[in-house]
């Protein structure tokens, strides 16, 4: 679709983007984007990085990505948990890490992370977090500040307990694996707790791993546990 004019960022976005750089002024920008690129465009022709909505013959672009830098602050799973937990009402959806969360008004639960189907020519969003706003321009050009510095806190503080966790994988066993099975369980898994970390166990942890939208190895890391406790 051809503007008038340059298109331009949506306000909200903006101002989103301001405050995760004063967040974390030297991070990683190498992912961030808000206008398609032409080789996006030919891939995404729908995608909000289209500036598929128009203000006085200006088109409007309503996604942004973010980098992924843990380094300097901004893991961007801990920022897409942030944003959840903040239920701004300026949010379309949010896409991280083979996941998406649609936010209210829509046609799925709001605020639930759901699979992400990734073919050959869509981006997984590993290397960033996508947000998407409404298309209406009370909500995408509002510059009212973004709750997500306490969210990101509380996101990167629960992110550290899970990184804390051991990797299990089969084989393994003790009270951890106790715990994996028992949020197994909880998930609908026809598990004993045994805490032995057997095939069956596996078998539990890969059909999870595949109904979340998540790697399926069978070997429960980091994601694993988030999606276990997340949902339990």
């Amino acid at each position: 679709m051809a503007w008038p004019n340059d298109p331009r960022p949506a306000k909200s976005l903006v101002t989103l983007r301001d405050q995760i750089n004063a967040l974390s002024p030297n991070r990683d920008k190498s992912s961030d984007g808000m206008l398609a690129s032409e080789a996006h465009t030919q891939a995404n022709p729908t995608s909000d990085h289209e500036p598929r909505i128009g203000d006085n013959g200006i088109g409007v672009v309503t996604a942004i990505d973010i980098s992924n830098d843990p380094a300097h602050g901004i893991n961007s799973e801990d920022l897409a948990n942030a944003l959840r937990a903040a239920k701004d009402e300026r949010i379309k959806y949010i896409i991280s890490n083979k996941k998406i969360a649609s936010g209210t008004g829509q046609d799925h639960p709001p605020w639930e992370w759901r699979p992400y189907p990734v073919p050959p020519n869509k981006n997984p969003h590993n290397h960033h977090v996508h947000i998407s706003v409404k298309p209406d321009k009370a909500l995408y050009d509002s510059t009212a500040p973004w709750m997500i510095a306490l969210n990101l806190s509380a996101a990167q503080a629960g992110a550290a307990a899970v990184a804390a966790k051991p990797v299990l994988r089969e084989g393994d066993g003790g009270a951890d694996v106790v715990k994996l099975q028992n949020l197994l369980k909880a998930h609908g898994a026809p598990l004993n707790a045994n805490g032995q970390f057997d095939a069956a166990t596996k078998d539990a942890v890969k059909q999870f791993q595949g109904a979340k939208g998540l790697f399926v190895d069978g070997v429960v890391g980091r994601h694993t546990w988030e999606a276990l406790e997340a949902t339990a």
